[in-house]
């Protein structure tokens, strides 16, 4: 099982900028911020996934594709 608080590389020029928009933004963290980002981005792949594999359903029920 993985643990809570995993730990990732970041370029230190990223992350400072990452905290000056955190600390602008009201979070209450820079890693409240990161997670926050990076999570609406997951949520994001995670639609447009679901979103192609429906197309390429449609698409091979139309015959387009095999």
């Amino acid at each position: 099982m993985l643990s809570s608080n995993i730990k990732i590389k970041i370029d230190k020029n990223l992350y400072l900028r990452l905290e000056k928009i955190a600390e602008v933004g009201g979070y209450s963290s820079t890693d409240e911020f990161i997670t926050h980002v990076l999570g609406r981005e997951a949520e994001k792949l995670d639609q447009s996934q679901s979103t192609d594999e429906e197309v390429e359903k449609r698409l091979r029920g139309l015959g387009y594709i095999e």
